[in-house]
């Protein structure tokens, strides 16, 4: 899955929970925020399928908490 893909799901998911979404570049990885639910995605283009699904399922659990 292309990178800006993941970002544009991760930032409808953020828009459903009507909460603020920050992107944070640390050493290898990009630190995403959507309230106080944080996570890493890798700095590539492209990212494996399997980790963008993980990423989408960890902040859709832990978000179903929060509003």
């Amino acid at each position: 899955m292309k990178r800006k893909k993941l970002e544009r799901e991760l930032r409808g998911l953020a828009r459903e929970h009507c909460l603020d979404i920050a992107f944070h570049e640390g050493g290898n990885h990009t630190i995403v925020s959507i309230g106080s639910v944080q996570s890493t995605i890798p700095r590539h283009r492209e990212i494996n399928e399997i980790t963008a699904n993980e990423v989408n399922r960890y902040f859709e659990r832990n978000l179903n908490g929060q509003q």
